[in-house]
Formats: structure tokens, sequence, C-alpha cells
């Protein structure tokens, strides 16, 4: 089994029942012979639920992990809005709408 190392980090607004909540998803990558494999997790506090765990394993890129995270929100009852990614510098990129 290949290492796991800090890929990247990606924020994403999302809105349920009239509030707005942003979310702080850190993605690591493990690399097994010539593939490489994205894992990433966070959660919330929910008032209904308490807390609200998202997992997504074994994406193959980052547009992947930010498809199914958007997907594990819809079916969770958010509207994601829009997200943005942490460049190479540390710095925030711009916001862009999920369409």
């Amino acid at each position: 089994m290949g290492a796991i190392r800090l890929f990247n980090r990606f924020q994403l607004e999302a809105s349920k029942l009239g509030r707005s909540v942003v979310f702080q998803v850190t993605v690591f990558e493990r690399k097994e012979r010539s593939k490489t494999r994205l894992y990433a997790e966070t959660q919330c506090y929910d008032p209904l639920q308490y807390i609200i765990q998202f997992v997504i394993r074994d994406a193959p890129d980052l547009d992947s992990v930010i498809g199914r995270f958007t997907k594990q929100l819809e079916h969770r009852g958010f509207t994601p809005l829009q997200y943005r990614v942490k460049s190479d510098n540390g710095a925030w990129g711009s916001w862009s709408r999920i369409e």
C-alpha cells in the first residue's frame, strides 16, 4: 500500500433551510504503482442530525472529488452553490459557481 499525503484543499459553500455553510475539505492522495487515488473527508453540525460526515474514496481526480461531494450534499438536503480551490502558493482561488 502506498503512502498517503496531502493533495489539496477546497472550500464549498452550500445552503440548507436558508442557512449557508462553507465546508473546508482536505483531499489526500495515495499512490499505488502507476495510479493515484484521491480521498477526502469533512463534516458539519446540523441542528436536526447533529454531525453529518462526508467521505469520498478512490476518486481519480479533484473534479471527481468535488462532483461526488456535491452529490452527497444534495442527498442530505443541501443546495451546493460555489467552490474554490487552494493554489500551490497557499492562496484561495476565486469562487466558481456549481451548475
